[in-house]
């Protein structure tokens, strides 16, 4: 029932299958301390609509958005 979440800033990446299956989580807030988004970290969080990825991104693993079926739109920085 997870709805939302707020990555804390100690945080530097975001590890495998972390918030698989997580399917009422709508809304993501990912830090500027974060650089990257391991396999599947968001897999089939399928009522996630949008997602800001921020300039501190250097990797987006495999399959991190797999089955987000209500996923409108990722805005990724030039670069990553």
């Amino acid at each position: 029932s997870l709805k939302n979440i707020s990555i804390p800033s100690s945080i530097s990446q975001i590890d495998k299958f972390t918030f698989a299956g997580c399917k009422s989580l709508t809304i993501i807030s990912i830090p500027n301390n974060v650089t990257e988004i391991n396999e599947g970290a968001f897999s089939r969080c399928s009522s996630l609509k949008s997602i800001l990825i921020p300039y501190t991104i250097t990797e987006i693993h495999d399959n991190t958005f797999y089955g987000c079926s209500s996923l409108e739109s990722i805005i990724i920085p030039n670069g990553i």
